[in-house]
């Protein structure tokens, strides 16, 4: 049975180097005599162990040398564009950048008119997680039910949205299936709960993060004690103690998740963020 890998675009990628890999190991697998020089040798590289550390994240690709590994790779004229744009979303430095990296390969799909649900999970993927509102609308349609009020749902997330964000947060999050009309035309979720998974693009949650840790600073200066909680430590530990404080975190994160799923009285959405990182060390 072939992997799947193997058959997967470049249109449902969001990352240029999973891609890179998934078309060697496919390459591989066909031909246990393809190597890292033969692929090198297929798109004009040198130095047999370039594109190796391209794959592994150790190097870029230039502005030069995208197009020559789209043509290595004999891409069609649309698949070409959208892998120059993957790259630069890839490569980006900042937010901007990405974001308009990001527009780009939005239109050499729409060019490329690629239908199938799964050619487009990534990038639905990354424009969910692309502001925090959008899983807030969600988590309020849950609880409160939608009827198509905007102005009503927009004073309802906190801070308060426009009635245009609020809109544009509802069509993007039924585009994305995660929720639909009932028989008497009001909106409701499709599913209790969502989880990013394993595959989750780091990329889509990066800007999420940044958003919601900024929302976290603000609520210390705009939420009152009582409706807000923020706490931390400093600490001295070592990798392996660093290990072992993510593989809590993720246990614990999971419990809370579960008390939210079973509390049958919510009518606050919360935003929850764990902060782990260094700020000294040799």
């Amino acid at each position: 049975m072939t992997d799947k890998k193997s058959t997967r675009k470049v249109f449902e990628y969001l990352d240029y180097r999973e891609f890179l890999r998934d078309y060697y190991n496919s390459k591989k697998e066909e031909n246990p005599a393809f190597s890292l020089r033969v692929f090198s040798d297929k798109i004009g590289f040198k130095a047999k162990d370039f594109i190796s550390r391209v794959m592994n994240g150790d190097k870029n690709l230039s502005n030069q040398s995208i197009p020559k590994v789209a043509s290595g790779l004999r891409l069609g004229k649309h698949e070409t564009e959208f892998f120059v744009g993957l790259v630069k979303f890839n490569q980006a430095e900042t937010t901007d950048e990405r974001n308009a990296a990001f527009e780009e390969m939005q239109a050499a799909l729409k060019v490329a008119r690629f239908a199938e649900k799964q050619h487009v999970l990534g990038h639905v993927q990354y424009q969910i997680y692309s502001h925090w509102r959008h899983l807030t609308v969600r988590s309020l349609i849950g609880m409160f039910g939608f009827d198509g009020d905007y102005e009503k749902l927009a004073k309802q997330v906190h801070p308060h949205i426009t009635a245009d964000e609020a809109k544009k947060s509802v069509k993007l999050l039924e585009e994305c299936e995660l929720i639909k009309k009932d028989k008497s035309g009001k909106y409701v979720l499709t599913e209790s709960a969502i989880t990013t998974g394993d595959r989750t693009s780091k990329l889509a949650l990066r800007g999420f993060h940044q958003h919601c840790l900024k929302l976290a600073a603000d609520s210390i200066d705009r939420d009152p004690p009582g409706s807000r909680h923020v706490s931390g430590l400093t600490l001295g530990i070592s990798q392996e103690g660093y290990d072992r404080i993510v593989e809590r975190i993720n246990a614990f994160r999971k419990e809370i998740a579960l008390i939210a799923e079973e509390d049958k009285n919510s009518d606050k959405v919360f935003q929850l963020q764990f902060a782990l990182f260094p700020v000294g060390g040799k």
